[in-house]
């Protein structure tokens, strides 16, 4: 199957003239936040389609740019390294590095986490493919750039376990904070969490193991997530543990020198259900809110419940939300979320007290709700980072909130074209566009929704991609914020040009350069016919008998078609021989 990519080049033509990427579906808002919508700001793309280019995480950068982190792999041949990219505001390269550690015996690097460090460099948290001892056994591999993408520091971690690396955090003492899973093939393996100096040396290490029943009895999908230091020095740890076919949420607090000092586990009333994905210390200042796929939860200093938020039982608006950040801003809190049913996407403000303040739910396609993939932002906006093309490029996408008066999709709405054509088993894509008033012109094919009116003739995906079934003319519907646009739809069969068999009246038939008397050159006839056409009998170098029906300048012989091709055979502008 051919395709035919505009996408890139489309988009990336707006994007040169700095133009902004409104991508506003329908919203429902409530309370503060009824005046505000989310707009996608900016849209930008990255990496090389000679590579699979992988997305792992992005982070906000306190110059208001981000850094990403994704895996790079050639597609002919090559191991796969770090890739790591550092945007401005806008989303423009300001610099970009790949990494492959040599000194290891392996075919892989798998980012998990970046953060920047206070010292205006990266910290990456990720994993290492080892096979320095017959392996392979994935472990722990930390990272740290400076400012400018250089290499300052790298080292792995190992265990007896696979483990690699779910958050990493700078420590108040320049350190390193290192939350993990651990696999391994009898499902025994625990969580793990590691403390690390600046330069990346091991300081303690815990592997922390939970027994159903017995000294034996561990079972997998125990796993540390995240970390919060405290203000004696120590930390409190977040992540789940297993037992007897159910996860259940799970809080450690380790001292200063990893002694494990408590633990809570089980679900009670004031607990949840689920796995805690961060904590970080409370708005209020008593001491650590967490966050899981169902709410928020404040704790004391010593562990203890304070409140407890169960956002999805709150409203019906948020029964289907599946919660995946917060963020902790000056008067409480900001919580992201995404609908597991459909592209309706949730950003909640709730006050110190866990008190829902505003409430924004608009639908944002195409978007699946990662963990990491996302950012979300002081403002109240998110950043957002997938790979497009099959990989072939990285797309990060800022979204803002604007107020309700300024609407993301006034403009006039239209496709690239008004006629598209397609073979039967090829693919070709439309580029849907949007004329602001200003006279700017943006891609919008992502935010469009499309359909074909004769599904058996063409599909037609998401994203713009058609497929031609069989041939026919149909028709295309692009409809985008209450606008439509159409055009027309040919599906035409491959063209396949058929041999035609000549006898020049000048110079006989066609020689051949063969020594095979009985070889016959394409296109000529046989030297030797076994049955002769009679040079007076009228007949057709074809055998036909009837010269009232014969078309001697068709490329079928024995067709009495006219010699003009037909539309639904041939590709448009072709003639056959």
């Amino acid at each position: 199957m051919t395709t035919a990519l505009r996408k890139p080049a489309m988009m990336l033509m707006a994007l040169v003239t700095g133009i902004c990427l409104w991508g506003s579906q329908t919203a429902t808002s409530y309370a503060g936040m009824s005046s505000s919508q989310l707009e996608a700001e900016w849209t930008q793309l990255y990496g090389d389609p000679a590579n699979y280019n992988t997305p792992d995480h992005v982070a906000p950068t306190a110059d208001g740019g981000f850094v990403m982190l994704s895996d790079l792999t050639s597609r002919t041949f090559g191991p796969t390294r770090l890739h790591v990219i550092k945007t401005d505001a806008s989303g423009g390269t300001e610099w970009e590095t790949d990494f492959f550690d040599e000194h290891y015996v392996t075919e892989a690097y798998h980012g998990y986490d970046i953060q920047q460090t206070r010292d205006g460099g990266y910290i990456i948290g990720a994993g290492l493919d080892d096979r320095s001892d017959g392996g392979p056994l994935y472990r722990a591999y930390l990272l740290k750039l400076s400012s400018t993408g250089q290499v300052e520091w790298s080292r792995a971690y190992s265990t007896v376990f696979e483990n690699p690396v779910n958050s990493v955090q700078e420590t108040s003492d320049d350190g390193f904070i290192v939350t993990s899973s651990t696999y391994n093939r009898s499902d025994t393996a625990p969580a793990y969490v590691f403390k690390t100096d600046k330069d990346g040396h091991l300081q303690w290490d815990h592997t922390f193991r939970y027994s159903g029943g017995g000294p034996t009895d561990f079972r997998d999908g125990q796993a540390f997530n995240a970390a919060a230091e405290t203000s004696d020095g120590g930390f409190w740890v977040v992540g789940r543990y297993y037992d007897s076919s159910t996860y259940y949420p799970l809080l450690v607090k380790y001292n200063a020198s990893g002694k494990l000092i408590s633990k809570r586990m089980k679900e009670t009333s004031d607990w949840g259900r689920l796995d805690y994905k961060q904590i970080m210390p409370s708005a209020d200042g008593k001491g650590y809110i967490m966050l899981n796929a169902e709410g928020l939860w404040e704790i004391d200093r010593s562990g203890n419940t304070l409140w407890n938020l169960r956002l999805t039982d709150s409203s019906r608006e948020l029964d289907d939300i599946s919660f995946l950040q917060m963020n902790r801003v000056d008067d409480g809190y900001l919580v992201f979320g995404k609908d597991q049913t459909s592209d309706d996407h949730v950003i909640l403000k709730l006050n110190a007290e866990g008190k829902t303040v505003d409430v924004l739910r608009q639908e944002i396609p195409g978007y699946t709700g990662n963990f990491n993939h996302a950012a979300l932002l002081q403002d109240g906006g998110f950043v957002y980072l997938n790979s497009i093309e099959s990989s072939a490029y990285l797309q990060l996408t800022k979204f803002k909130l604007v107020s309700q008066g300024e609407q993301p999709g006034e403009g006039e709405f239209f496709l690239d074209d008004s006629e598209y054509s397609v073979t039967v088993n090829d693919m070709i894509d439309i580029v849907a566009l949007l004329k602001k008033p200003d006279g700017t012109v943006l891609p919008v094919t992502k935010e469009t929704r499309f359909s074909i009116e004769n599904p058996e003739i063409a599909s037609i995906d998401e994203e713009g991609n058609i497929i031609g079934l069989a041939p026919g003319l149909t028709s295309i519907k692009a409809e985008y914020n209450g606008q439509t646009a159409a055009a027309s739809l040919l599906v035409v069969k491959p063209y396949v040009p058929k041999p035609v068999n000549r006898i020049s009246e000048e110079t006989g038939p066609a020689e051949s350069d063969s020594t095979d008397p009985g070889s016959v050159v394409p296109g000529s006839t046989d030297p030797e016919p076994s049955n002769p056409v009679p040079a007076d009998s009228g007949d057709t170098a074809s055998g036909s008998s009837d010269s009232d029906t014969s078309n001697p300048g068709s490329a079928d012989p024995d067709s009495s078609e006219p010699s003009t091709p037909d539309p639904a055979g041939a590709e448009p502008g072709t003639s056959q021989p």
